[in-house]
């Protein structure tokens, strides 16, 4: 950057910190009130958190007043401006729906699955029984159930097939929405209007299909076992409706779409009947493969086909044919699918089913879903009503307050009375940077340093979660448990031998009952190596709800050129700025535009950031929040951190819940979950070749890139919050005296 550039940029700053200097005063009590505050609560923040910490209140007050962050870079944007949101409270659905039911014979299921409707479904809604040529015994009981629940009944006295039986009901319908429902199923509470919000979120949305046990691409978690399709039974002592009220839980409401649909469960708008049609009787007059011809015709006009991710219908695989049978139809109706759509489309739909990194998120939460339940469950039952409390006194966004946030979160879901305690000089940032809606915490904000005794008195336990709080807990009441949440060795942050490095060091042995949780086990030796003491191991973690794979905005690769992004902190030197900058200048410098380097964590107006490498294109998202990041890792393909040490790398872990291929340092915590070359790569962050070479290696071997994308997406949910969360409720109330 020029000097000239350089010197403007100063001058931005100057007059930027006047305007926030004189708004501050004014609002808190004049020149001489208001700036008696300033000056004591910027000796504290630097005491606290150093030039760095103090320059980003400065910004995050700057933010909350509207004042704008100049940069003589303005041609890359500094706020993203995307950010993910909560899915909208589903509504009870006032669209009239057919449900049409083909049956032959099966009576168990029949009568089990038509029970199922008849009590998780919401008004209003008619049912259409097509007897497709069943025995006496199902025949009798479906003109009872007719009568008696004023259904539609058509009856087959020879069975005609269900794709003959399906168009029956189809030809009669006249309702908004039709709904093909398999009679060997068992829906779940609020189904259709699960079903309905999904076909109502979009226009272009024509046909919609739920999630299931049993149902190809639809299955969760498993799609494939032992070479045929997953049957994926609940273990005890869960229930369908549990396993139901789990997915509408865990759901983003993402509404991905989808080449192709199951036919157990399909959603029909009546707008796509009248455009094309029914069945095709002709080529698929047995069944099997209709539904699959269905999807394709009507995607061939411009219909999107959507999973309703946050609906589940088991599906207990009919009955009504032999095995036999049941292969003999798939054959043929694969060699009609093929006459009909082509190779290339058929076999383009079924790469996206299996490989497509939003379904893979799906099922991968899916398969922790029961795990994260049964915690819930256990601490419920070990810790319901407990108070905890949680000294938090933060500025900024940061990896060791985003685990707490998360992990306090999941103990609010558990039952305990969980609360966040924070300094009301900090209360603007904070509230920027952490707005309610995001976590749902109760905050309390502290006047300052002497009011804590008395906030915390109430609590039975209160954990500090940075060196310089733990100090505060000295003033708890005897039955009250002390607590340090470690997310670092942070005598590493300061100069040896300065106040706050002693203050950091002796942190860890200030009180003796003091109970010492870690993330990692590297965190736990560095404090059992320097200090002699122990610590509990709580494990990595990841909000895995918020950080997922989504659909993207920005499109995929290599339709774009790879998206490679790193978090820059420029005034820490052990989070490697120059380092990085430097292997990114290489890398766009080696591929061009085949690549696209964009950076976060800082602002490109920061002196630290002007002083590196930035001769090479790259944009700046800025500082972000999380629903900010989490829009942004979703977008990107590659993260890099070449931190000389992570003690255990939370933005690596987002990463890779969002499905970015990740490099970390192998110096620190990070191997808690990064396994090298299997789902991330792990590097030698002193050798600067070393970290080219990986990032390189990535950029050109898209096997790698892929693979480690895929496994990422499923390692990472095995960090769920609850697990953590259980550890440290745990620590802090299994030994009781």
């Amino acid at each position: 950057m020029k000097i000239v550039d350089v010197l403007k940029n100063k001058l931005i700053q100057l007059c930027r910190l006047y305007i926030l200097t004189n708004s501050y005063i004014k609002e808190n009590g004049g020149i001489i009130a208001g700036s008696a505050l300033l000056l004591s609560n910027v000796i504290t923040v630097t005491r606290n958190h150093g030039i760095h910490g103090l320059l980003n209140i400065v910004i995050s007050y700057s933010v909350s007043r509207r004042i704008p962050l100049l940069s003589v870079r303005s041609e890359f944007s500094q706020v993203n401006g995307h950010i993910v949101k909560p899915p909208p409270p589903l509504e009870r659905h006032s669209d009239f729906v057919d449900i049409i039911i083909c049956v032959h014979n099966a009576l168990d299921d029949v009568q089990i699955c038509l029970n199922s409707v008849l009590n998780k479904t919401n008004m209003p809604y008619s049912i259409t029984l097509v007897d497709d040529g069943s025995g006496q015994e199902t025949a009798s009981f479906l003109k009872e159930f007719a009568l008696q629940h004023s259904a539609r009944l058509i009856r087959n006295n020879v069975a005609k097939g269900y794709t003959f039986a399906a168009n029956q009901g189809l030809r009669l319908s006249t309702a908004d929405y039709v709904v093909l429902l398999n009679s060997d199923t068992i829906v779940t509470s609020g189904w259709i209007d699960r079903l309905i919000a999904c076909a109502a979120s979009d226009q272009a949305i024509g046909i919609v299909g739920p999630l299931s046990n049993t149902a190809s691409w639809q299955s969760i978690p498993e799609i494939v076992q032992d070479g045929d399709w997953a049957s994926n039974p609940l273990p005890p002592p869960f229930s369908i409706e549990d396993m139901g009220r789990l997915v509408a839980r865990d759901s983003a409401r993402m509404y991905p779409r989808m080449p192709l649909l199951n036919g157990f469960c399909l959603l029909i708008k009546q707008t796509v009947l009248k455009q094309i049609g029914y069945f095709d009787e002709e080529a698929f007059g047995q069944g099997y493969g209709e539904e699959n011809d269905y999807c394709l015709r009507a995607r061939k006009i411009g219909w999107h086909l959507a999973l309703a991710d946050d609906t589940y219908i088991f599906h207990s695989q009919s009955r009504s044919y032999t095995n036999e049978r049941r292969e003999r139809l798939c054959q043929v109706a694969h060699r009609n699918l093929l006459r009909k759509h082509g190779h290339i489309f058929i076999d383009q739909s079924v790469s996206y089913c299996r490989d497509d990194r939003t379904l893979s998120g799906i099922r991968a939460r899916a398969m922790e879903s029961l795990a994260r339940e049964r915690k819930r469950l256990e601490a419920r039952s070990r810790w319901e009503g407990r108070k905890v409390l949680f000294l938090l006194p933060v500025i900024e966004v940061g990896g060791g307050a985003n685990v707490v946030i998360q992990e306090a979160a999941a103990m609010k879901e558990m039952g305990v009375d969980v609360s966040i305690l924070n300094l009301e000089r900090f209360r603007r940032s904070f509230e920027v940077k952490y707005p309610y809606a995001e976590h749902g915490l109760p905050v309390i904000f502290a006047k300052n340093e002497r009011d804590i005794p008395r906030i915390t008195a109430g609590f039975d336990a209160v954990i500090a979660t940075a060196n310089y709080s733990v100090g505060w807990l000295e003033s708890l009441r005897a039955k009250s448990r002390r607590g340090y949440y470690i997310q670092d060795f942070e005598p590493y942050f300061y100069e040896i031998d300065s106040q706050e490095y002693r203050r950091a060091w002796y942190s860890y042995t200030l009180f003796p009952d003091l109970v010492r949780i870690t993330k990692t086990d590297w965190n736990s030796q560095e404090v059992r190596s320097k200090i002699g003491v122990d610590c509990i191991i709580a494990g990595p973690s990841v909000d895995i709800d918020l950080f997922r794979p989504r659909p993207r905005l920005s499109g995929n690769w290599p339709q774009r050129p790879l998206q490679i992004a790193a978090m820059i902190r420029p005034s820490s030197a052990r989070r490697g700025p120059v380092l990085t900058m430097e292997v990114l200048r290489d890398i766009a410098t080696h591929h061009g535009p085949a690549v696209e380097i964009i950076l976060f964590g800082c602002y490109d107006n920061e002196p630290d950031f002007v002083a590196l490498a930035t001769d090479f294109p790259w944009q700046n998202k800025g500082v972000l929040t999380r629903a900010e990041s989490a829009w942004f890792l979703n977008e990107i393909d590659i993260f890099v951190d070449f931190s000389s040490f992570q003690a255990m790398g939370l933005t690596a872990m987002e990463a890779m819940a969002c499905g970015a291929a990740v490099i970390v340092p192998e110096n620190g915590g990070t191997g808690s979950y990064a396994r090298h070359e299997i789902n991330a790569l792990v590097v030698d962050t002193q050798s600067q070749e070393a970290c080219w070479s990986s990032l390189n290696r990535l950029i050109v071997d898209n096997d790698l890139r892929l693979n480690l994308q895929k496994n990422g997406i499923r390692d990472a949910v095995k960090f769920a919050p609850e697990i953590a969360a259980f550890n440290v409720l745990s620590a802090m109330f299994d030994n009781e005296q």
